[in-house]
Parts: structure tokens; sequence; C-alpha cells
């Protein structure tokens, strides 16, 4: 029997219970608690130590049994057995097993409003990437984040009662730096200050100055998340030829609001799906430079985690060292906060990684203790809610209208008062003053507001005109009248050049008859013949016009043909490029204006640096010995006060130029796509109407057009793609533009260095 004081044992829970309890939501509250869900993964290998590594998927069970090493004495304490038990063994599984395993439940829980994320934890080339990216090879070998952004899609198409807005941004954690994969024009920037770690009242966690970028199909959210692949930083070491160098996070995020019902409730959720960089042993993977320093940091900020589960699977421990690591203060939310988590460990069976193995199963054991809180997020959409509560007013007023009428209150108002009604009310309490009106009727609280508002005014405005020796506004009454009505002729007489006339506005007088200016020979020609914009007289020199006939008739000059299709079928395409280089032609002389005065800022605010040293140096000279205090006069004080304001004009204006080097950027993309849209329109046209009937009739064509080996081959592609799985054609095209863009794949073998915008190859 046990003795009283004895603590009663905690009840085991099942991991695997808690997890299926967060599908039962119940009417009463939006909010499921349950401790963080934890799969092992194992890394398929030939060289399996299957006597040392039991696993047994039925139970979920791994036994881990170590030798002793004989060159630790007689005296070993060494552990030999461990034993544990997780919510899900995933051994020798393929990507979609594991994608069922761990992801299916999060993604359906983002759809209505649950906040998701999926780690990947393990040692260096334990298969981490492969989970969560996947491979290349094949589209079945596709990894958790494209399978989750398909299922997404998937889900959002199959609610059409409901409108959906899917964002995405991708964030790098490399070296603890903060850099944006979805950059634009694919730079990274360097400065750290650009993207901060933000925490708001309510613990929510956010990174300002990440792109955040709409993805409105399946196929732009995959050319985002290939596009994100190509800048990551990537090295070679003895364990993997293309390992990690960073944590990064992709984020979907997903906001809903019904189409049927009110829209003013909107559910937000996101979905977190975290690859993090593999723990790495220096004495194996034989790092050096560069990679040395960034497993340095791998390492330092995994530590960083583990003591953060640490504290959080502590029920007696308040405080939580989120701060300590970008990595951990960014996963706030993921970890013991409003999430729905799921942890996929990766471990590498061999027997040369036995110790790797178990503190990552060390880890993932005390990862089961974490609980987290998961509710619905909503929020009320402001401007829906301001256009129902004017709604609700009008209603109202419309109610009150109805019950005074029916109560013969006809001169009830409740709308505010205008100025001429404020003047009116004025009068009236003026002649309420004077003795002329014995009582004013009283019809609302909303007059006597009013009433007593000009009151106030009144008493306010004779207090002051006594104190300044002035007769009040009420005595002057009666005089303003008698000068109104005496006073008419007299104006009407004196009104002439330079005065008042009727209070409308400043009188110069009337000028004499036939003094107008007579119209210019030029002008009126112009008025008679006027020409549209790219008119053309027979006194100018003559366009040359091609000769056009039947195909293969006649072939004339290219260059002849050109300016032909830019001046008729082009000339809307043609106009656009104009267009556009014009605009950056205007981009970059604001541009170079901006460089100009910022090295002009930059000027003075180095001059009136030396200056107030010197001015410094001469004033500490004079002062007494004695005299520890710095005085500042005033002309040291206005050469401080200037020096700041070219600061922030300097600030203003770099702020400007990084805005207007973008601009360009984009103006500059748009000037060559519509170029090479001209010029492709040009040979489709070109070959239309001038090629020869017998090899018009041979080619393949496309809505009239022949096609380019090129575009035969990607039409021989699409049909291979749909004819085994419709479903991968976005996939298939992301990763196609993708290509064409870098020249490399989604996961190309490059590392960047710091300063450069794309991954260079290693050597």
């Amino acid at each position: 029997k046990k003795g009283v004081g004895q603590p009663r044992a905690p009840r085991r829970v099942c991991h695997s219970e808690l997890w299926q309890g967060r599908r039962r939501e119940t009417e009463v509250a939006d909010m499921t608690k349950s401790a963080v869900r934890v799969c092992v993964r194992t890394r398929p290998t030939a060289q399996f130590a299957h006597d040392q590594l039991i696993v047994k998927p039925e139970s979920r069970t791994i036994e881990v049994n170590l030798k002793k090493n004989p060159a630790m004495g007689v005296v070993n304490n060494m552990r030999e057995n461990y034993t544990f038990k997780f919510d899900g063994l995933l051994h020798n599984s393929s990507q979609e097993t594991v994608y069922h395993e761990c992801m299916d439940e999060i993604v359906q829980g983002v759809v209505k409003g649950y906040n998701g994320t999926m780690l990947a934890y393990g040692q260096t080339g334990a298969g981490k990437t492969y989970t969560m990216s996947g491979g290349t090879e094949s589209y079945k070998a596709r990894g958790c984040i494209p399978r989750a952004i398909q299922q997404v899609f998937g889900e959002v198409s199959a609610r059409p009662d409901q409108l959906f807005t899917i964002r995405m941004s991708y964030l790098e954690i490399y070296n603890e730096t903060l850099f944006d994969l979805l950059a634009p024009a694919g730079v990274i920037s360097e400065d750290i200050s650009e993207l901060q770690v933000i925490e708001d009242s309510k613990g929510a966690i956010t990174i300002k100055g990440l792109t955040i970028a709409p993805a409105n199909t399946e196929e732009e959210a995959m050319n985002l998340f290939f596009e994100g692949e190509t800048n990551r930083a990537i090295a070679e070491h003895q364990l993997n030829s293309s390992s990690s160098r960073s944590h990064c996070i992709l984020t979907l995020h997903v906001e809903s609001r019904s189409r049927v019902e009110s829209a003013d409730r909107v559910l937000v959720s996101k979905l977190n799906m975290v690859d993090l960089a593999g723990s790495e042993r220096v004495s194996k993977t034989q790092s050096t430079g560069a990679i040395l320093r960034e497993a340095m940091y791998i390492n330092k900020s995994l530590s960083f985690l583990e003591q953060c589960v640490n504290a959080l699977a502590d029920r007696g421990r308040d405080h939580v060292p989120f701060r300590q690591s970008k990595l951990t203060h960014v996963l706030k939310d993921s970890l013991g906060g409003n999430c729905r988590t799921t942890m996929i460990a990766n471990i590498w069976g061999e027997s040369s990684q036995l110790e790797e193995t178990i503190s990552t199963l060390n880890f993932a054991t005390r990862m089961m203790r974490v609980r987290n809180e998961a509710i619905v997020n909503v929020k009320m959409d402001a401007n829906l809610l301001v256009k129902k509560y004017e709604q609700e007013i009008r209603e109202l007023k419309q109610e009150l209208a109805m019950h005074d009428a029916l109560s013969d209150r006809k001169d009830v108002q409740y709308d505010p008062y205008s100025e001429e009604q404020k003047y009116d009310i004025a009068q009236t309490i003026r002649a309420y003053c004077r003795g002329e009106v014995e009582e004013i009727q009283i019809q609302s609280m909303r007059q006597v507001r009013e009433l007593l508002q000009q009151f106030k005014h009144l008493y306010n405005s004779a207090i002051f005109d006594a104190k300044n020796g002035r007769t009040s506004a009420a005595a002057m009454d009666g005089q303003e009248e008698e000068a109104e009505e005496g006073g008419g002729e007299e104006a009407s007489k004196t009104a002439g050049i330079g005065q008042l006339a009727d209070r409308d506005g400043f009188s110069i007088g009337r000028a004499p008859d036939g003094a107008a200016p007579e119209t210019s020979v030029k002008t009126a020609e112009l008025q008679r013949s006027p020409l549209k914009q790219g008119a053309t007289s027979e006194s100018q020199s003559p366009k040359k016009v091609v000769k056009k006939g039947p195909p293969g008739a006649f072939k004339p000059d290219k260059n002849q043909a050109f300016e032909e299709y830019k001046a008729t079928v082009g000339s809307k395409t043609h106009a656009g490029l104009r267009d556009n280089l014009a605009a950056l032609k205007d981009k970059k002389a604001n541009q170079r204006e901006l460089a100009v005065s910022i090295n002009k800022c930059k000027k003075e605010i180095d001059e009136l640096t030396v200056q107030i040293q010197v001015r410094r140096e001469t004033t500490v000279d004079k002062q007494d010995e004695s005299s520890r205090e710095l005085v500042v006069d005033e002309e040291e004080f206005a050469l401080v006060r200037t020096l700041k304001e070219r600061k922030q004009a300097y600030r203003t204006a770099f702020e400007e130029l990084k805005v207007c080097k973008s601009e360009v950027e984009y103006l500059n993309k748009l000037a060559e796509q519509a170029r090479a849209k001209l010029i492709l329109d040009f040979e489709a046209w070109y070959k239309h109407e001038y090629e020869d009937e017998d090899e018009l009739n041979g080619a393949d064509t496309v809505d009239g057009e022949v096609m380019d080996d090129a575009e035969k081959f990607d039409r021989l592609e699409v049909e291979r793609v749909m004819a085994e799985d419709p479903d991968s054609l976005a996939y298939h095209n992301a990763a196609k533009n993708v290509f064409r863009k870098t020249g490399v794949g989604a996961r190309g073998k490059g590392k960047r260095v710091k300063g450069e915008a794309n991954p260079q190859p290693i050597v």
C-alpha cells in the first residue's frame, strides 16, 4: 500500500489518442490542448544496423543496443540498452505514406482556422530536406511541402461557399541572420535591420520586412516554392553532398470568409513547414573554413532549441529562453503556443551513426512532452464592420423617424447640425438674451447640447470683448442692421476698379471693347487643319510600303516588314514598349537625381561633423580645467540641429533610392518582356504572311502559328504528364519555369556567398 505522503503516479496518456482527439471539435469552445506529435523516419540504407537498432513499426517502438568499448577499461558504466516509443514510426516508408501519416490532418486544420507546424529534425544526411522538399527525379518523390501546397488548393476548390486568400513567405536563417528567399529580383539583402522578429501584445510572431507573396493558383505557389529553393545556401562535406547550411521556414498564410453568411468574420491561419539544418560532428564531417563556421552556428541554434524544449517540458519553469536565437524566437508560436505541431525525427540507422541517432531520439522524446493550445483564429474585418455599423445606424434612424412621426414630433433632428443651423441657434440665443424671445422650445437632447455649446461660445466671446474694451457681438447686431439699410446706395456708387464686387471677388473694372489680342497666323492655321499624332502630309517623305501578296509570292526584307508590322498589326505592342522605355528613362533620371542628392547630403554631413568637432575642441581648450561640464553655445546647437536634419534627409533619400532601384529593375524587366513579345509576334506574323504554303502545310501549328522545336517538346511533355497524372501538371510547369530562369534544378548544388544574389557552383 502507498503511504499517505507518497505522491500519486501520473497517468500515462497515449499521444495518439490526444492527436485523434483534436478532430473532435465541440461547440462550446474552439480550443484543443495536445502534445506535440512526433514521428520517426529511418533513412533507407544498405548498411542498416539490424542487430543494434531494432525497429518495431507495429508497437511504434525503437530499441537501441550498444556494445561496450573495451578500450574504456574494466569499470565501464556506459548505458547499453535504450527503448523509445513514439506516435508514429516510418521505416522504409514512401513519401506519400509519410505525408498522410504526419501532415494530412494538419493541413485540414489550417483550412478550418487552426495554425499548423511541421518540423524536420535530425543529424546531417538523415533525409530532412528530402522529407520536406523531396527529390527532383520524379513527381512521386516530391516532399511534404509541395504535397501540402497541392492539398491546400484542393481543399480550397472543394469549398465553393468560402472565399480564400492564400499568401506565401520563405524565410532562411543563415548564421543567425535572416534572409528573404522570395526577395524581388532574387536580391538577398545583407542589411540585418531590414528583417526583424516582431512579437505583438498577444504573443504572435511576425517578421518585419519579409516578402509575403500572393498565390492565386497551385502553379503560382509552386513557382514561389521552387524560386526560394534556388536561393537556399547548401554545401558539400563528407556526410552529405548537398547539405543545407541554414534553417528554412516556408509559411502559407490562409484567410477565409463565407460567401453565404456574414463576411465580416474572417478565419486566419498559417502553416509553417520547417526544414532544420542537421546537427554535425566536426570529427566526422571534416569541415574547415566557412563550412566549419556554418556548422558552429547550426549546432549553437539547435542547442538553444533543445534548451527551449527542456524548459517547456518542465512544468515548474516559468521562463522559456525563446530570445536566445532567431530560430527559437521565430518558432515561439509552434512550441507551446497556438499551434498544432508535428515533428519528424530523421535518423540514419548505420552503426557508425548510432551516437547521433540516440541524441535525435532523446530530443524527440523530450519534444513529446511539450503541450500546445490550438484555437480557431478569428478576426473581424474592420471595413466590413464599419459598413455593418453604418447600416445599423441608418436603420435605427429610420425607426426613430417613424416613432417621431407617430408621436407628432416633426422638428426633431438626429443628424449633426450644419453651420447654417448653428448660426440660427446662435441668433435665437441672442434674441433670448435681449428679451425678444420668452422661451426656447426644447425638442431633443441633441438640441440641448447645441444650445449649451452656443451659450458657452457667446459667453467666452463677451468676456474676451470686455477685457479688450470692445462692444460685444450681441450689442453690435442693431448697428450692423442700420448700416446695412443705409449703406447700400453708397456702396453701389463707389464700386469700381480695385473694389469688392458683391463680395464675390476682386474686380478690376471692365476692359474696353476690341481689346482682345489678334489671333496669330500659325495658331489660325493649326486650328483650321489639326494634325493627328503620327499623321504625315504629302510634302513629307513617303513611307516604304511593303508589297503584300499570297504566301510564297513575295518575301520582302525583314527590316521593312518589321516597320510595317510595328505601324499596323503590332502597333499596340510597340506603343506599350515605347511607354515602358519612356517610364524607364524617367525613373533612371530620378535615380540619378537621388544619387546626386545623397552624395550632396553625405558631403554636408561630413563637413558639419568636422565643424562640430573643431568647435568642441576649441571650446574645451578655452574652458577652465576645474569645469568638467561641456557647455554648448547657440552656434554649436544650430550646427548639431542642422546635422540631424541632413542625416534625416540622407536616410529619406536613401530609402527613396532603394525604391527607385527596384522600380527601375521592374520596368527594365517589363521592357525586355515587351521587346521579346514584339519580336516573337513579328516572327509568327511574318511566317504567316510570307512563308510558302508547302512549309506551312508540313509544319505543326498552334492557333495558326508554327511551333519551333522547343514548343513541340513542351507539348509532348504536357501530353505525357497529363497521361500519367493530371494533378502533377502544376508541379512540372513550376519546376520547368525555375529551370529556365536559373539553369539549375529546384535544389541545385550551390552555395551562396554573402553579398551575392544567386548561388555559386562548387568547384
